[in-house]
């Protein structure tokens, strides 16, 4: 029997409540029960949904999707956002920003491994991204990670060596970023994040 998550109460908002199966849960588990909300996760077979986007968080992520769709050489793919990287059969993680070799996913899932995931941290996320999820990108060979703190305007690009995360890059918001893999591409934090979007 599934256990019934309720989103938080907000303000002008109709949020829909979330029926999560009770764990231990597999990939197969999700597919099979038809949970499709792009904000679940699978952490070891635990389920966990993840808040709404704020604002500023979705402002971030459109941008940065839109200038590495930009850059993105031949043979790397920027996915749509809530695409879910399959992990193991017992986790599934949503990046906010999946880069792959393949354009193709099957029930908005990867199942290889990606070139490159980002993450973009709020109050409520910032804990889990840094630690757990990056610990679970790490274990599954991901080359290459960012985390992108909007509060703070800051950047952080890690790169898999030898079965670590290092970092190899990072900037705030007065500098940039210039990446190499999977492609070259400048980012400025700030840009991601001043001046909010005309109404």
């Amino acid at each position: 029997m599934g256990t019934v998550v309720q989103a938080p109460a907000q303000p002008r908002s109709h949020r829909p409540s979330v029926t999560v199966p009770a764990p231990p849960v597999t990939v197969e588990d999700l597919d099979a029960g038809g949970y499709g909300d792009a904000r679940l996760e699978l952490l070891d077979g635990l389920c966990l949904v993840r808040p709404w986007p704020t604002p500023l968080r979705a402002r971030v992520t459109s941008r940065l999707t839109r200038l590495l769709t930009q850059a993105a050489t031949s043979g790397a793919h920027v996915l749509p956002a809530g695409v879910g990287v399959e992990l193991s059969a017992r986790s599934l993680l949503v990046p906010d920003i999946v880069v792959a070799a393949s354009a193709e996913v099957v029930g908005r899932r990867l199942r290889e491994t990606p070139y490159l995931v980002v993450e973009v941290a709020d109050a409520s996320t910032r804990r889990y991204d840094r630690t757990l999820k990056l610990d679970l990108y790490r274990e599954r060979g991901v080359p290459a990670c960012w985390l992108i703190d909007p509060d703070t305007a800051t950047l952080e690009a890690f790169e898999l060596v030898g079965g670590v995360y290092l970092t190899a890059n990072a900037a705030g918001p007065d500098g940039e970023f210039n990446a190499t893999r999977p492609f070259p591409v400048t980012v400025r934090p700030a840009e991601l994040i001043d001046p909010p979007d005309a109404e």
